[in-house]
């Protein structure tokens, strides 16, 4: 890992002017599924040129695991946030952790109409050249094939293995986020895997857990949570 990192735990507070606020805050704009952007985004806003240094991603309703390089501040407040731990696992090749991870995984295809390539979630990627009657029944499997043919490709740029026998892909959801003023919404996918893997370079792989995986990070994507067996 290149800088120091904190993870912290912050859950929405329960008393009665959050409480009020919480219709509202979980809401999001317009539909938007994900006012945890916004939410957690605060905890870090100091400055209005800031750009974002930390992964998250929410666990129960209200409750957000974060890693960051600065500790989180709820300047508002809105959060009961437990004391900031320290991440330095101390790893050696060989090692075997549990890990879980929501990432929303893409491809890249080029696009001649826009002149560039453009990323495409990897299971509508296959999908979409089913007819529509046809995907529920292919859902599953691409969901499972090409999840995990992704999650190979992150494991070897980044310092780990897997095996299809110890990971379960589960979990594809479509989701949809708002943005203010004429932009069009944002589009995206998630996907939920779980299992074990093992290290091979400690010092890639924690730097990839440092840089988060996929893409839509922004979104509370990427933030791979490990622990030993």
């Amino acid at each position: 890992m290149t800088t120091e990192l904190h993870f912290s735990r912050a859950r929405l507070r329960r008393d009665a002017t959050v409480q009020a606020l919480l219709p509202l805050l979980q809401s999001g704009n317009n539909g938007s599924r994900h006012p945890g952007h916004h939410l957690v985004w605060s905890l870090f806003a100091d400055a209005p040129d800031r750009r974002r240094d930390f992964l998250w991603r929410e666990m129960d309703r209200g409750t957000f695991l974060i890693l960051s390089a600065r500790r989180p501040v709820d300047h508002h407040p809105l959060f009961d946030i437990d004391a900031p731990k320290p991440f330095a696992p101390v790893l050696k090749a060989g090692d075997r952790l549990q890990f879980s991870l929501r990432a929303n995984p893409v491809v890249r295809r080029y696009d001649p109409r826009r002149g560039r390539s453009v990323k495409h979630d990897v299971v509508m990627d296959v999908l979409r050249s089913h007819p529509g009657g046809e995907r529920t029944d292919h859902r599953f499997a691409v969901m499972r094939a090409r999840g995990f043919a992704w999650l190979e490709r992150q494991a070897e740029r980044a310092g780990f293995t897997v095996r299809t026998d110890r990971v379960r892909v589960d979990g594809y959801e479509q989701h949809r986020v708002t943005r203010k003023g004429p932009a069009p919404a944002m589009s995206f996918s998630t996907l939920e895997f779980d299992g074990l893997l093992t290290v091979n370079d400690p010092d890639v792989f924690l730097a990839a857990i440092e840089g988060g995986f996929g893409a839509a990070k922004a979104y509370g994507c990427g933030l791979m949570l490990i622990r030993r067996v």
